[in-house]
């Protein structure tokens, strides 16, 4: 007959129990049975037994948990199965505290009893079931001698007793499956809660909770509860540095609690103080019997060989969470076994899941615990290990830079390096180890030469541009110009600075980004290397034509396309055909830089360089726009978005998505337009571009306007303009309060319309901007000849082709004329009349296209004007 043992809980174990219900545990106190006079054989003894620990006082949060497993507390009279639940989670998470709670809430519900063992699950030699199944049937009152020592037969007798009972049944800290599956009754009348460290997968029909810590609020609840209100109220700062420094972990809160309240004269802040110093908190986070540390131990020393060394190593991970292909370069394993392991890890609450599936995250104590383990091992293997990972994230950032532009080709294979060969696999390394890569900036400033460092920066500067994510590429190029000043070559340092200078343009930071261009332009002459000096020239007429300074810019392009056509680089050739189109479209000259593009974009599309073509496929369309072909225009912004969202830069998908949204609106889909207009509100607001979302603002507002919604569109236009005035972006600003100009006359402020017309032109101006400058005074024409002020209509239409001539393209000064004709016609102006329909027969001569595109009226009044 196998003998049942009642455990105290003492050493290692005691601190296990501890660890999870965060207050004083009875381990499986000890039952007195009443022997009640024998019953017939096939009746089971009528005791019932109360074998629960005592419930904690303070118990804290967990209100979620709580009311999912109360759901199923009831005993089945109902036809429905009481509740079976598995609870998981890290070391000292509180799982048996959550356990005995919930088991005291339902006590009243079960009136044959409660049982409860603590099934050692972290013990070098866990409780066998068989022991567990003997106890618990002494607990209900069969005698020793009728408990059949064979293990089929007391299996057998278990489920004969604890068949159709009306129970509470707690097992706590399971070791696996295979020790709680036996234990389990038969019939649907049992409430049975488990508790382990492991997440016992394979158990099946069970309800799963994987507890969490807390969340902040619920932290600061619970040291409220036992240190006392004004304990923490009198001192918030140091008590929110505490949570945090505890990880919002129950038995670390506990142990910070219980150490603040057993200390005299200790304060808040000074708890805060001790824990501040990460190298020795876990030291610090153990009182008595309870020990953060020796609860994670507990969990370390269940685990093989590999996963302890997965564990150690993963500690070097520099960012927040991490993948299979990292952990394998980390441990020198192929992917498959680093899955493996990570999964057996996870499994141990060890490592939990992060956002995104696949990938996993440390709790901050157990990184903490991590780190202290790997730092147990030599240099030489931490060494080791750091550098496999750095060359893993250096190759695969020059790997996912050469798929975005179509080359993946260039690159070889190595054994340190992600699987990249396409833009989706790429962004998908993005998504996955961006942050990972560059965070190891840091450490490869430590571990290896600055010219292994300067390349994992120069391909990270490129991969940011890329995807736009501007803060990231900030940190990259501001961590990466220190490390290209230990170098002699001088080239690392401009490509860098090319890079911050190209991040001040995207951020619409003209002024300090031309500063920039013209250093970069300075250095990169100094160095007399040819490719450094077209680029530069490329970058400075970029920064010039973006200041309004279009003929500053001709002749530095100019220069730059010479060299690289010498040089044979048909990419960055690619790049200055792209500038020189903007030149031209700049200045009205449509066909030019129509040309100019379509060159450009066959390169792009070559080459295989999606991004670069997706970024001309759109200026394209705004030409097309600007030439009237706006289903043309559609369908090249339509693929430039599709290129986009592959790559995942989202502001790039919201410059396309402003942009289509007027293509659309061109076309009278104002419906169409204002959802794209919303949408990118909502993903500009997501990546903290401001200017961006005001902008979708603003042309969300001028839908609105058009759709007849006027109180909408004010209170859009009012936060487009007020955002635009906090950045100083004065040229948005600018064509923001013109495009405000048709609500204002709708609602009879045109003398308001004006003011901020002349405010609009004298910021545009200062840029050289003559085509907004026309268009400001084009829109002022149409909403005067509507409310039919025909000699303010006619005075701003000639005034617009008076600045459009040399800057505008065809079709906008076509607009022009047929409303200046229009307004000479009704004022009976026909000197004026004569000479603007001469002109726009010039006009209609050089470019046959317009016939097309100007309505059938402007036709009739320049077919009766010789009349």
């Amino acid at each position: 007959m196998i003998k049942g043992r009642d455990t105290t809980a003492s050493g290692a174990a005691s601190v296990a129990i501890g660890a999870d219900a965060n207050g004083t545990i009875i381990t499986n106190p000890t039952t007195i049975n009443v022997l009640l006079p024998r019953q017939e054989e096939t009746s089971p003894p009528s005791v019932r037994p109360r074998l629960l620990p005592p419930e904690v006082s303070d118990f804290t949060g967990r209100t979620s948990e709580i009311e999912l497993l109360s759901r199923h507390t009831e005993p089945s009279g109902n036809g429905k199965p009481t509740l079976r639940a598995v609870i998981t989670g890290k070391p000292g998470v509180g799982k048996t505290t959550l356990a005995v709670h919930t088991a005291y809430r339902a006590y009243a519900s079960f009136p044959d009893g409660d049982l409860y063992a603590d099934l050692r699950g972290a013990d070098e030699t866990p409780a066998p079931p068989e022991e567990l199944m003997g106890r618990f049937m002494r607990s209900l009152g069969v005698p020793e001698e009728e408990i059949p020592g064979d293990p089929h037969s007391r299996l057998d007798a278990y489920r004969r007793v604890m068949a159709d009972r009306a129970l509470i049944m707690v097992l706590d800290n399971a070791s696996d499956e295979k020790q709680v599956r036996p234990l389990v009754p038969p019939g649907s009348s049992t409430l049975v809660l488990i508790t382990s460290r492991s997440q016992l997968r394979g158990l099946e029909g069970f309800t799963r909770i994987d507890l969490d810590s807390f969340p902040a609020a619920t932290s600061l609840d619970f040291l409220r509860k036992v240190t006392g209100e004004d304990t923490v109220n009198s001192d918030p700062q140091s008590a929110r540095e505490v949570i945090v420094a505890c990880g919002h972990l129950p038995l670390a809160l506990r142990i910070s609690a219980n150490i603040l309240s057993s200390s005299r004269n200790m304060r808040m802040t000074n708890l805060a103080a001790e824990l501040r110093d990460q190298r020795d908190r876990l030291g610090t986070l153990q009182t008595g019997d309870l020990s953060v540390r020796a609860a994670f131990n507990l969990s370390y020393r269940k685990l093989g060989k590999g996963a302890k060394n997965a564990f150690k190593r993963l500690s070097s991970v520099p960012s927040e969470d991490f993948g299979a292909e990292l952990c394998a370069a980390l441990t020198d394993c192929g992917d498959r076994e680093a899955r493996k392991v990570l999964d057996k890890l996870a499994e141990a609450n060890l490592i939990e899941p992060s956002s995104t599936f696949g990938r996993f995250r440390f709790h901050d104590l157990l990184r903490v615990y991590s780190q202290e383990k790997a730092g147990k091992d030599s240099d030489e293997k931490n060494s080791a290990a750091v550098l496999r990972m750095l060359e893993w994230l250096r190759n695969s950032s020059v790997k996912a830079h050469f798929a975005f532009i179509g080359q993946s080709n260039r690159v070889g294979d190595s054994k340190y390096s992600a699987k990249i060969d396409s833009i989706e696999s790429a962004a998908s390394w993005v998504r996955g180890d961006l942050q990972n890569a560059v965070a190891a900036i840091n450490v490869a400033l430590h571990h290896e030469s600055p010219e292994k460092t300067v390349a994992l920066v120069l391909s990270l500067s490129a991969v940011c541009e890329v995807v736009g994510d501007w803060q990231a590429w900030g940190e990259v190029i501001r961590l990466g110009i220190g490390a290209a000043r230990k170098l002699d070559d001088p080239s690392s340092e401009v490509m860098l600075l090319t890079a911050q200078t190209n991040l001040a343009r995207y951020r619409r930071e003209f002024a300090a980004g031309l500063e920039l261009a013209q250093l970069v332009y300075e250095r990169a002459a100094e160095s007399s290397n040819d490719f450094l000096i077209a680029s530069s020239a490329n970058l400075l007429a970029c920064l010039k034509m973006d200041c309004g300074l279009l003929q500053e810019g001709l002749p530095l392009l100019e220069e730059s396309l010479a060299i690289y056509q010498r040089l044979g680089i048909e990419h960055e050739i690619a790049q200055v055909l792209y500038n020189l189109g903007t030149i031209h479209r700049a200045a009205g000259n449509t066909k030019e830089a129509v040309q100019n593009f379509e060159k450009d974009l066959e390169v792009c599309l070559n080459s295989g360089d999606e991004s670069g073509a997706a970024e001309t496929m759109n200026t394209l369309a705004l030409t097309y726009v600007e030439m009237g072909n706006f289903e043309k225009a559609e369908k090249l912004q339509r693929g430039a978005l599709e290129i986009f969202k592959r790559i995942g830069n989202p502001h790039k998908l919201s410059m396309v998505s402003n942009d289509l949204g007027i293509t659309l609106r061109h076309q009278d889909r104002k419906e169409e337009a204002l959802a794209l207009h919303l949408d990118d509100i909502a993903l500009s607001r997501q990546v903290g571009n401001q200017s961006g979302e005001a902008l979708a603002q603003a042309n969300a507002a001028a839908c609105l306007q058009a759709l007849g919604r006027a109180e909408e569109a004010e209170s859009r236009f009012h936060s487009a303009v007020a955002v635009f005035r906090d950045l100083g972006d004065r040229q948005r600003l600018a064509r923001t309060l013109i495009s405000q100009v048709p609500l204002l006359f709708s609602v009879g402020k045109a003398e308001v319309a004006e003011e901020y017309v002349a405010k609009a032109v004298s910021i545009l101006e200062e840029y050289g901007d003559l085509r907004d400058v026309a268009s400001a005074h084009q829109v002022l024409a149409k909403e005067y000849s509507d409310i039919e002020a025909h000699e303010k209509a006619l005075l701003h239409a000639k005034k617009s082709l008076q600045i459009a001539n040399p800057s505008t393209s065809p079709l906008f000064r076509a607009a022009s004329y047929v409303i200046a004709l229009g307004e000479s016609k009704e004022l009976g102006a026909m000197e004026d009349f004569r000479e603007l329909t001469k002109e726009f027969r010039d006009l209609i001569e050089s470019d046959p296209e317009l016939v097309h595109n100007i309505s059938d009226e402007a036709s009739e009044l320049v077919g009766r004007s010789s009349e």
